[in-house]
């Protein structure tokens, strides 16, 4: 074997040990609440006495947290919460009964009856005094305005049309900004038109996205809509058709519209968006192979994330794959810039972007009267090629990147539906935490992986070049996002689930009330209040209490494991980052341990262990030197089991003698016997008979003694000089060529007839010529070329004559002859182009030849 150099053995360990991304794997909660211990908390499931709640259930639509009071909107019902009250408690304080009057019509239209109620899809705060509420209305919608102090309606009913969806499954988000409703939704019966729609403006006419229209809504499922800048966002999910050639394929949007939007011209656009644009959020896990999660199912408000505004989104898998989710962050900076990038369009099955020397000026989808259109006063009066642009690509490409490239947190199996967010958590109010609404009535309390200090930004806000070490960098979440809390909430027994619901385990709700330390939490059946954090479970333990890591609770030594809040005295404890070691061991009722066990639910579990921190230069200088390590000492055991070259030895001569104890060695061709010198025949051979009478010997086998009077030499040993040259002159007696010498010819093919002599009894099987081309072992003959022909002559069958044989001839016969029967003549073999190969077997039956 040969040597193997080192610098090849030493490649070979580098690629081998290199890592390769893998997908991150499902952390394990550090603390399990199951019903039992969730079974206290207050619920809200309807009214006491018989309103129809009792019977229907609360059929949850909607939520909103308005200064200390919460509103809930439900089927025929609004209710109002003070969020002061007992935390023992969750009841109403009041609330209003909007019950449809058109059922009739509503069933007349094939509807269910438990569709025909009116569903509270929308309730938003019109100015500090009232709020809008649309509802369904039996398929027949309408909006109303309230009281926030009184819940009494004020001024009349105006048409919910393209302000609140027909069905309550169907998608509606709405938002005063600047006096106008901004909604989305669907505006027909049908649920064919998509629109973006902005309404109930003083002095302004209606703007809505274009109609029937897949390049700008394609089966849209709206989520959040928000104000930030000039513009309104919408985020939203649909249907991409620029992957149509893939199916159906949900992906995740942000749709913008300036504000101060007065539509096109009317020549273009004419009472539609002028600014509409939209680009694809990008939520994945990065690898070689990237993974993506596309459906949007939830998205916060606006959030101070590390000193810069971000949203928060909860984003899920296809509905027809594995189920599993994923949590990120988008810097609001960031989703802004990327309304700067090309534009998309389709060229033939793909879309591609467009060259920007193609792009009018000013660019489609600003604002009037700011940046590139700051000389155009409204938008009204942009170029019509500007507006016919905008018509034909209100699509971007590229897509918006989350912070940290990934995701904060990912979750496999379970698919979450809600997120709230606390970025304000902890002592030092730094740390982020994570709620998240499951579809099988769990809610998960995440730390999230906190921003290095050392991060660099650039003097406008965002991260330098390179900088990758952010909020949700693989090497600060990998090792610093904790599962908190899994919290078991959904008990049916206690949550009616009103018919039609779907799943009615699915949280459909969250809303985190900071003051008051809790978290409201929303099924179809029930409302339910939560508590952000369960200190008291740790109370008695010192290390179970910091080695939770929940920035809720602090360990403050004459009271125990308490929730945070600023009264508490100074000299309470928490161990964020794990520095301290504390392994959440106690023994007994107090104190600290060093087993991995804790007292905290009154059931032992594994507790963490500590983190162990290695420095990076030592660890790099670490796998450095192993590989080194490891590459010398390959390299020295592949020099020292190296085997020394041994010589071939020379082929053997087929001629060679062999010893008795040698083996004997197998050959592909039968060996030929040597060719005799030509020598006079005495005496002329005589006719032979005619096969059809002359008899025959039954041929004794090869290594067998032949039977007695038989001419050819008993045993496996090679025949004599006179027997060999008896053989050859009867071989060569009839082959019809003159002059052919003796001993010249081949072995191949050739048929030679019995002599005539008595001899045992013989069958039917025993009449076809007995082969002789598998001479004894001898040195072959030389060979002639291909083409020099050979003949071999047969024993005529009629009385003396010229010799009869067979003759190998073309399927088609020759002039003259028989097609397929023997003719007279020699056997000739044609030239063929095929390599040499041993020949199959001849064996034809001896019959008389024909005349």
């Amino acid at each position: 074997m040969p040597g193997v150099p080192l610098p090849f053995v030493l490649l070979l360990l580098l690629l081998a040990g290199t890592p390769t991304q893998s997908f991150p794997r499902d952390l394990v909660a550090r603390s399990t609440v199951g019903l039992a211990a969730t079974a206290a908390y207050p619920r809200f499931g309807g009214l006491r006495g018989d309103n129809g709640t009792a019977r229907l259930g609360l059929d949850f639509q909607r939520m909103l947290r308005l200064n200390g009071t919460l509103f809930v909107a439900a089927r025929d019902h609004i209710y109002a919460f003070d969020l002061g009250q007992d935390k023992g408690t969750l009841y109403p304080e009041r609330h209003l009964t909007w019950e449809t009057q058109d059922r009739e019509n509503c069933a007349m239209r094939g509807r269910r009856q438990d569709e025909c109620h009116n569903y509270i899809r929308v309730l938003v705060p019109r100015d500090a005094e009232t709020l809008l509420a649309c509802g369904t209305n039996a398929f027949s919608p309408l909006c109303r305005t309230y009281q926030v102090s009184s819940l009494a309606q004020k001024g009349d009913e105006v048409s919910g049309q393209a302000r609140c969806p027909f069905d309550a499954k169907q998608s509606i988000v709405a938002l005063f900004v600047d006096g106008s409703l901004y909604s989305a939704t669907v505006a027909d019966f049908q649920a064919s038109d998509a629109v973006i729609y902005r309404s109930l403006s003083p002095g302004q006419a209606p703007l809505r996205t274009l109609k029937y229209s897949s390049r700008w809504l394609q089966e849209p499922h709206f989520v959040q809509v928000l104000p930030y800048g000039p513009y309104v966002y919408f985020f939203f999910r649909e249907v991409a058709v620029e992957l149509s050639a893939l199916g159906k394929v949900l992906v995740a949007r942000v749709a913008r519209v300036c504000r101060n939007d007065r539509g096109g011209s009317p020549r273009v656009l004419e009472r539609r968006w002028t600014s509409f644009l939209k680009v694809r959020l990008q939520c994945s896990v990065p690898g070689d192979t990237v993974f993506y999660f596309d459906v949007l199912e939830a998205v916060t408000a606006p959030q101070t994330l590390h000193g810069r505004p971000a949203v928060l989104a909860l984003f899920g898998t296809q509905p027809n794959s594995i189920p599993g989710s994923a949590v990120c962050a988008f810097y609001l900076a960031d989703v802004e810039r990327s309304f700067e990038g090309p534009f998309a369009e389709p060229r033939g099955a793909t879309w591609t972007p467009v060259p920007e020397d193609r792009v009018p000026q000013p660019r489609p989808g600003c604002c009037a009267g700011m940046g590139p259109a700051a000389g155009v006063v409204a938008s009204g009066d942009f170029p019509d090629e500007t507006l016919v642009f905008a018509k034909e690509h209100p699509l971007l490409h590229g897509a918006v990147s989350p912070a940290g490239g990934r995701p904060l947190f990912t979750r496999t199996g379970t698919r979450l539906t809600q997120l709230a967010v606390d970025t304000g958590a902890g002592p030092l109010a730094n740390q982020t935490v994570l709620f998240l609404g499951a579809e099988d009535g769990r809610v998960l309390k995440v730390l999230a992986a906190a921003q290095r200090p050392e991060t660099t930004q650039t003097p406008g806000g965002t991260p330098a070049p390179g900088d990758t070490r952010e909020l949700g960098d693989s090497r600060d979440s990998s090792a610093k996002t904790l599962l908190l809390e899994d919290i078991s909430l959904y008990d049916p027994g206690r949550c009616h689930s009103p018919r039609g619901s779907g799943v009615p385990s699915r949280v459909l709700g969250l809303e985190l009330h900071l003051p008051g330390r809790e978290l409201l939490v929303a099924f179809a059946g029930c409302l339910l209040r939560l508590p952000l954090s369960r200190c008291a479970l740790h109370s008695s333990c010192r290390g179970s209490c910091l080695a939770a890591r929940d920035p809720y609770c602090v360990w403050l030594p004459s009271r125990g494991c308490v929730p945070f809040s600023e009264d508490l005295p100074s000299g309470f404890q928490q161990d964020m980052e794990g520095s301290l070691g504390i392994s959440g061991t106690c023994q007994g009722a107090a104190g600290d341990g060093d087993k991995d066990e804790d007292l905290a639910h009154g059931v032992r579990h594994p507790g963490p262990g500590p983190e162990a921190t290695v420095p990076v230069p030592v660890l790099v200088g670490c796998v450095l030197g192993a590989f080194a390590l490891g590459a010398l000492a390959t390299g020295l055991v592949a020099t020292c089991c190296q085997r020394p070259a041994i010589p071939k030895a020379p082929p053997e001569s087929p001629c060679a003698p062999r010893s008795p104890a040698q083996p004997p060695v197998p050959r592909l061709y039968p060996a030929l016997p040597p060719q005799p010198e030509p020598q006079p025949q005495p005496q002329p051979e005589p006719p032979a008979l005619s096969p059809a009478r002359a008899p025959r010997h039954r041929e004794p086998r090869r290594g067998h003694t032949a039977a007695p009077g038989s001419a050819e030499p008993s045993g496996p040993s090679p025949p004599g000089q006179a027997g060999r040259d008896e053989m050859l002159q009867r071989l060569h007696g009839g082959s019809g060529r003159p002059g052919t010498p003796p001993g010249s010819g081949s072995f191949s093919n050739r048929v030679l007839p019995r002599a005539a002599g008595p001899g045992p009894p013989f069958g039917p099987h025993d009449r076809a010529p007995v082969r002789v081309d598998v001479p004894p072992d001898s040195p072959p003959a030389p060979r002639r070329p291909l083409a020099q022909s050979h003949s071999l002559g047969g024993i005529p069958a009629n009385p003396p004559g010229p010799a009869r044989g067979l003759t190998r001839m073309h399927s088609l016969g020759t002039p003259g002859g028989t097609a397929w029967g023997p003719r007279p003549g020699a056997l000739e073999r044609s030239l063929s182009m095929k390599p040499p190969l041993l020949p199959k077997p001849l064996l034809l039956p001896a019959t008389p030849g024909r005349p």
